[in-house]
């Protein structure tokens, strides 16, 4: 899993063993407090906790009438152990069969007094479509699609993006024909293609107009290779008509998409923007000619803005761990 992860692009700061809430008592702990607490009781020779009282639909139990602990008893240490070394806000992710385990850890939460707050986010299954048909899968018949095969079959990138792409609470369908096509229908070359499209556009702008144009560079002597180090110069904005100005408002957008993202880890929102920003690109340099050399101010105006586009897309990119290519 940890090697799956790492090339999935996904690091983790701390792994933790179950076993540690064993060996350590800190499961007991935490029911000795609750206990202590009146929030649990015994019957049928087993221990339970009083969830009811925090708007679950019946009592469950921490420990069976064997002595065995359940998966519920676990997570309450768990809780409560990331607390303790410093966490100041939880987030469990959960299957979609789990809507009444989130009550109960968000009662467990209140028993214990633990103020720290508790996101649960319940992710939907996750179905695969090849050749227009569903891939069957069973647990049971050991026929299983693995993270690590798909990042085999259709790369890292676009195994991300898919992912990525759907709202948690949603089922997502990743298609693998989509998944493995190489044009513009699938939305991670479509994007990625926009940002090859602009650097091209300025490497272009450097060779085509420099004798018309002032582009700095980080080094006027010796220009960079790396596009983002041409930006037109800043009387160019005097120039900017109406159409440059709607794709500099959806590039503004994007302070307000990573706010509402961090205020509802709703990661759909930023593949959404990308491809609208892709899109708003594709239909504006259609509809535009960027580089003319008989209409300089004009061209210096339109750079600018392909400048700060190609910025905002690469960050985007950068964001959702998706690569930049030079070339496509």
């Amino acid at each position: 899993i940890q090697q799956t992860l790492q090339e999935y692009g996904v690091h983790f700061d701390v792994w933790f063993s179950e076993l540690d809430l064993h060996q350590s008592g800190a499961i007991l702990a935490v029911l000795e407090r609750l206990q202590q607490a009146g929030y649990t009781y015994e019957q049928d020779q087993a221990t339970w906790f009083k969830s009811t009282q925090f708007g679950d639909d019946k009592d469950r139990v921490v420990r069976k009438s064997d002595g065995e602990l359940t998966y519920v008893a676990a997570d309450i240490a768990y809780l409560k152990n990331k607390v303790t070394r410093g966490a100041t806000h939880l987030v469990m992710v959960l299957g979609q069969d789990h809507h009444s385990y989130a009550t109960r850890l968000q009662g467990l939460k209140q028993a214990l007094g633990l103020t720290t707050p508790l996101d649960i986010i319940i992710y939907q299954l996750v179905s695969m479509q090849s050749s227009g048909e569903a891939v069957r899968m069973s647990k049971r018949a050991g026929n299983i699609v693995t993270l690590r095969g798909v990042i085999d079959t259709v790369g890292t990138d676009v195994a991300r993006f898919f992912y990525l792409n759907r709202k948690a609470d949603l089922q997502l369908e990743f298609n693998l024909d989509l998944a493995l096509t190489k044009t513009e229908a699938n939305p991670v070359y479509y994007i990625q293609y926009a940002l090859v499209r602009i650097k091209s556009i300025l490497r272009k702008a450097h060779s085509v107009l420099a004798p018309n144009l002032e582009l700095a560079c980080a080094d006027e002597a010796q220009p960079a290779d790396n596009t983002s180090d041409y930006v037109p110069a800043s009387s160019a904005a005097q120039a900017i008509t109406e159409a440059e100005f709607g794709v500099i408002l959806k590039i503004c957008e994007l302070k307000q998409i990573l706010a509402a993202i961090e205020r509802t880890q709703q990661t759909h929102l930023l593949t959404y923007y990308a491809l609208e920003l892709a899109r708003l690109f594709h239909h504006y340099y259609s509809q535009h000619q960027v580089l003319n050399a008989t209409q300089p101010a004009l061209s210096q105006a339109r750079l600018l803005v392909l400048a700060q586009l190609e910025q905002t897309l690469a960050l985007t990119l950068e964001l959702m761990g998706l690569s930049r290519p030079e070339r496509m």
